[in-house]
């Protein structure tokens, strides 16, 4: 029988597999460069504004005075945040960063404002100042010498101190630092030191107008309260100043016989009685009560009570009296007359 011819060479069949194989890579691989060829970058999604604000124990900025002379280094932290971020008018803000703004003072303290691109934060540094920058460059800002570096992982962010004070007390915070840096996801190109320097500039101006020089720590001077103004959003000499000179006046004690605190106190002990004014920038107080027109909390009875001072802050003043032989109400009495000066009325 003869059989040739019906089944093909085992070569012809090999080589028509082959063919078909890379026929379909060839497919395949024009199919890929068809689908991928021009193909555009997915668009990054815009960035926008936060949609909670402010952050998880932050406060809205709210209007302060503004410290004069060298008082702005020794601020309580939440009213330093509310200084720095007001100290620039709004418009500035938002020329600075490039569109709309949002401000907080956040939870630690430090003035925060963000752009849909831009994070700047501020505040005040106690020595040692931490260093976390790179490429350090000498800077002038309102007058005043500063240092700009590098930070980030790419480097694109900048970090401004200026030193504002060469006190060495322990209650002062002497430098002014302010960080700029890309919001996540941002892909912009940004001018960063431009950015720190139109911002730092109105701010140091703002609030080193002349004024007092920071006093040694143990030397409290007597202030007459002027009207409108009292403990709330000061400095804390100014603070302590107060307490001492309302505790002078209602115990009617020189202000030598005194123990003045350096972060806005003022005692008085004597034989077996002892009474402090203590200042607290942001208790956690709940204020059920009322002591001289304002919400409080009588802590111990008959020996300790607390007065919120402000309705929109957690500024509060705190009246400790030890004395066994104090009548009743004597605590609440004494509160009501040394709270109204302190607030400025």
């Amino acid at each position: 029988m003869n059989t040739r011819g019906m089944y093909p060479p085992r070569k012809d069949h090999t080589v028509l597999i082959a063919l078909s194989v890379s026929a379909g890579v060839i497919v395949l691989s024009l199919l890929a460069w068809f689908l991928t060829r021009d193909s555009p970058e997915s668009p990054a999604k815009p960035s926008e504004l936060p949609s909670q604000w402010p952050s998880p124990g932050g406060e809205v900025v709210r209007q302060v005075p503004m410290p004069t002379g060298e008082l702005a280094v020794a601020l309580p932290g939440r009213t330093s945040g509310h200084v720095l971020c007001g100290a620039v008018p709004e418009q500035t803000w938002a020329s600075a960063l490039g569109g709309p703004v949002l401000r907080e003072v956040d939870k630690n303290g430090l003035c925060h404002v963000v752009s849909a691109n831009l994070d700047v934060s501020a505040t005040f540094w106690a020595d040692p100042v931490p260093t976390k920058g790179v490429d350090p460059e000498a800077v002038t800002v309102a007058g005043r010498q500063g240092e700009l570096t590098r930070f980030g992982p790419e480097g694109f962010g900048r970090i401004l101190a200026v030193r504002l004070s060469d006190s060495t007390e322990k209650w002062v915070r002497p430098t002014l630092r302010l960080s700029v840096h890309q919001v996540p996801g941002d892909r912009a190109e940004h001018d960063y030191r431009a950015i720190a320097l139109a911002l730092a500039g109105p701010m140091v101006g703002a609030i080193t107008t002349p004024g007092p020089s920071l006093p040694a720590a143990d030397k409290p001077r007597e202030m007459t309260p002027i009207l409108g103004t009292g403990i709330t959003d000061a400095p804390y000499p100014l603070i302590t100043w107060q307490l001492c000179t309302q505790l002078s006046r209602a115990l009617k004690v020189p202000l030598d016989q005194l123990e003045p605190g350096p972060f806005g106190s003022c005692r008085h002990e004597e034989d077996l009685k002892s009474i402090t004014l203590t200042y607290h920038q942001d208790s956690t107080g709940s204020f059920t009560d009322r002591v001289a027109g304002r919400p409080a909390h009588e802590k111990t009875l008959g020996t300790n009570i607390e007065i919120q001072l402000l309705d929109d802050s957690r500024q509060t003043l705190e009246i400790s009296w030890i004395d066994g032989a104090k009548p009743d109400g004597e605590l609440r009495a004494f509160a009501e007359e040394v709270v109204p000066p302190l607030l400025g009325r």
